[in-house]
């Protein structure tokens, strides 16, 4: 009889989808058509797999997230068993790191008014509480993951999440110096509201030209409003039928003259084309009367390839 399968042991452990893993275990087949079905984390992964040995396999994990089984299933063990278990989560993919998908950009957000943002390869991120985070080792990402499995420690992402960012940089950081980074932040947060005022005060002149253009506008919307109406598409489209009507009306007995005149040419150039065949028979007629009888066969046959 032949045992099912069981997954004891697999490399890497975690990882983003696509990631290249090895499966090692017991009685996973002694074949590569015996190998019918593999998941990991739920995700249906045989498309990928690469049979080595009864104790090994190569796959590539699928658009899973969480933990969960690697379960293979046999032909002759049927589905297995499994003692360890892979952690698959969405790696947050930035400036300088290489992706094999497209990843949409979003633009760099600058913490401080009108001051030009950096470029993607000379980035940085800076602290926004101002506060040093030497003596502060960054906690297991996975820990993180687990507390916060739709967030994010980057600021720079829209699933930004406080609190990732400080048990991730400032978990050991005193409640004092918090308290300080905060009134920091608090401090930058009015400097950018200063530098808006300050950019509306030196861009004034600008502001009200622009102020005075949408006025201006206005009013010759409402005047065109008063003079044409509020649907003034419609009065033109019945101005253009209008004029459509009164030329065909004008120009009507042109028209039919010309037509005539058309067809008048075209039956005439028809007849001159087809000359011969109106004077056939009487052609036909004569030589048949003067026993010239190879003209008539040859009229014939010059008649018969026309058609």
């Amino acid at each position: 009889m032949v045992k099912s399968p069981a997954v004891t042991g697999i490399s890497p452990k975690e990882g983003p989808p696509g990631t290249r893993v090895t499966i090692r275990g017991e009685f996973l087949g002694n074949k590569t058509t015996d190998l019918i079905g593999l998941t990991i984390c739920g995700c249906d992964c045989l498309l990928s797999a690469e049979w080595k040995s009864d104790k090994k396999i190569i796959a590539r994990t699928g658009a899973a997230k969480g933990k969960g089984d690697i379960i293979v299933t046999t032909r002759g063990g049927g589905t297995g068993s499994c003692t360890v278990q892979f952690r698959a989560y969405y790696e947050t993919i930035g400036p300088m790191k290489e992706s094999a998908v497209w990843i949409e950009e979003s633009p760099m957000q600058s913490l401080a008014w009108g001051r030009r943002s950096l470029a993607p390869t000379g980035y940085t991120q800076e602290d926004p509480l101002g506060l040093s985070n030497e003596g502060n080792e960054k906690k297991f990402p996975e820990d993180l993951r687990d507390l916060f499995p739709d967030g994010s420690g980057d600021l720079s992402q829209e699933n930004f999440t406080p609190g990732w960012f400080l048990l991730e940089n400032h978990h050991a950081t005193s409640f004092e110096d918090l308290k300080a980074g905060l009134s920091y932040l608090r401090r930058r947060v009015e400097s950018q509201k200063e530098g808006q005022l300050s950019f509306l005060k030196s861009n004034a002149g600008s502001v009200i030209d622009q102020l005075d253009t949408l006025m201006t506008l206005r009013d010759r919307i409402t005047q065109d409003n008063k003079v044409h109406g509020k649907e003034p598409v419609r009065q033109l489209d019945v101005t253009i039928r209008g004029s459509i009507d009164a030329s065909h009306e004008l120009f009507k007995d042109v028209l039919v003259r010309k037509e005539k005149a058309d067809a008048t040419r075209a039956a005439l150039s028809a007849m001159s084309r087809h000359k011969f065949l109106f004077c056939l028979p009487n052609t036909v007629e004569k030589a048949a009367l003067k026993n010239e009888f190879d003209i008539v066969v040859n009229d014939y046959a010059r008649v018969k390839n026309l058609f």
